[in-house]
């Protein structure tokens, strides 16, 4: 182990062995290794800096532990994990360039760099071989936690079977820590889930901060293969029809994010994400070349409403531990990172044209009572 890696791996050992010594819950080496899945005698490795977790490993730890955002966010950084912002890949290419060729680099580092390219080149050409095999439901939201856990419960199944309807069996649904036991049981028993939840390949994430849709997303992180895509289903966004396996076409074609949006509808600013669209693709399918949480006032043309259904690329693990919390909500928003990928031509918008729904805003969901209401028959 390198000097680097092992100042890496003191400052996280020490970080670790503090946080599970003074969590709520005090757990053991033991108690956190059956947690995540490992041998206590790696977690007593870890906090001795012998050794160093993979990212995956280490976001599983910190949810486990029940850390904030700020804490593991340091846990995090602690292991020198990438927290720089987005590299231009000419400047990139240029600095390749000029470290390769300088003579001042000696060959056994020069070596070492074609060994760190080469693997990085490796990661991503697999990472474009990879389908959607995985989808992150978020229910932890403050709206989601005012219904009852059976109705949320509903809510959840619908987004599932809407996954399984496009070959996604394996569920991270991410609860608030009051909603977890009760969740599952709902779950479980609701006809739909009847089997159970493990036979489902259903886990539960924690999220213990009410930060915003991009930490629901981190706190999912420990679930997910590495240097894979998934989808992002918000079960408040009712559809009409599911777009979800068009979206997945979309990725397997460009291999980068893609998001639906919808028609542009009064107040939308107000309360939903709004994409400023660029050039077309396909008929459905258009380049994204910004993104805006609750924009509000007016808006660039043309501009279309964010809907709750996403093709998230691996890469936007690593852009929301760097993305800064909104000013005006004070949240990590997702939408953030994704204006972040869309400024190199990263994302993509799905339009949808069927009808949608979203339950969130009390006004539009007795819109959609009063329609259904109407269009029943009084005899």
């Amino acid at each position: 182990m390198g000097q680097r890696a092992q100042r890496a791996g003191s400052d996280f050992g020490r970080l670790l062995r503090y946080y599970r010594q003074h969590c709520t819950s005090k757990f053991t080496q033991a108690d956190l290794a059956a947690k995540v899945f490992v041998s206590p005698s790696l977690i007593s490795a870890y906090e001795s800096g012998t050794r160093l977790p993979r990212r995956r490993t280490a976001m599983r730890i910190a949810c486990e532990l029940g850390l904030n955002r700020e804490d593991t966010r340091k846990l995090l950084l602690s292991l020198e994990f990438p927290s720089g912002g987005l590299p231009a890949a000419d400047a990139l290419l240029e600095e390749l360039d000029q470290l390769f060729s300088s003579p001042r680099v000696s060959s056994e580092l020069k070596a070492q760099l074609a060994v760190v390219v080469s693997s990085a080149l490796q990661t991503w050409k697999e990472v474009q071989t990879k389908k959607v095999r995985w989808a992150v439901i978020p229910v932890a939201g403050w709206h989601a936690r005012l219904l009852s856990p059976r109705a949320t419960a509903q809510l959840v199944c619908r987004a599932i079977a809407e996954a399984r309807a496009c070959a996604i069996d394996r569920i991270v649904i991410v609860v608030a820590p009051s909603q977890a036991e009760l969740l599952a049981q709902a779950l479980t028993a609701y006809h739909e889930l009847s089997n159970g939840v493990k036979e489902r390949k259903i886990r539960f994430a924690v999220q213990k901060d009410h930060t915003g849709l991009g930490y629901a997303i981190v706190a999912a992180e420990g679930f997910l293969p590495d240097n894979e895509p998934f989808a992002l289903i918000l079960p408040d966004d009712a559809v009409e029809k599911s777009c979800l396996t068009s979206m997945m076409a979309g990725y397997d074609q460009y291999q980068c994010c893609i998001v639906a949006v919808r028609k542009l509808e009064e107040g939308d600013q107000e309360s939903y994400g709004v994409a400023s669209m660029g050039g077309r693709k396909t008929d459905s399918i258009y380049t994204i070349q910004a993104l805006e949480e609750r924009p509000g006032g007016t808006l660039r043309e043309p501009s279309l409403t964010v809907l709750g259904r996403y093709i998230l690329a691996p890469e936007i693990l690593k852009v929301l531990k760097i993305t800064e919390p909104d000013p005006k909500s004070g949240q990590i928003e997702l939408t953030t990172a994704l204006h972040l990928l869309a400024q190199g031509g990263l994302v993509l918008g799905y339009i949808y044209k069927g009808e949608a729904y979203n339950i969130s805003p009390p006004r539009r969901l007795l819109a959609k009572q009063l329609q259904e209401f109407l269009s029943v028959s009084l005899i």
